[in-house]
């Protein structure tokens, strides 16, 4: 059997997600556990399709090329985005563990870079990734300061 680095094998994630593919009305309930080995999933594929993008766009298109690879992913991998947004307020563990994505976010879109406090990368990732979601994906001042 294989494990996450969450302690969680990937049979039991994939069962997490093949229950959220068939809603219930008795669902089982999602272990801390199991949304950081998700969360784990979900950054690693997005760490992947974020290199890509980077890596094929022009100089000063990383915003639109970031917010394009995190949508892509999102609608390819729509049960685990949906798994992680709906436990995302709930999960103290997942928030912590979500703050590696945003930073990653930010850093990749040139929002900040590797001598930006984490605290403040951070935030300008969650902020993004938030504009990312809403559709409005502009290089705005506010997150552009953290550069």
């Amino acid at each position: 059997m294989t494990f996450t680095k969450a302690g969680t094998s990937y049979a039991e994630l994939n069962a997490v997600l093949d229950q959220a593919r068939r809603p219930s009305a008795h669902p089982a309930p999602v272990t801390d556990a199991q949304l950081l080995g998700l969360q784990h999933r979900w950054a690693t594929a997005l760490s992947a399709r974020l290199d890509e993008a980077i890596e094929f766009t022009q100089l000063g298109q990383e915003v639109q090329a970031v917010a394009g690879a995190w949508r892509t992913l999102a609608t390819d991998l729509d049960t685990l985005r949906g798994v992680l947004d709906a436990h995302e307020a709930d999960s103290p563990e997942l928030t912590r563990s979500l703050r590696v994505e945003y930073r990653m976010l930010a850093m990749a879109a040139g929002l900040a870079g590797l001598q930006t406090p984490v605290d403040e990368a951070a935030r300008v990732g969650r902020e993004f990734r938030e504009l990312i979601r809403t559709d409005h994906v502009e290089r705005t001042p506010e997150l552009a300061r953290a550069s």
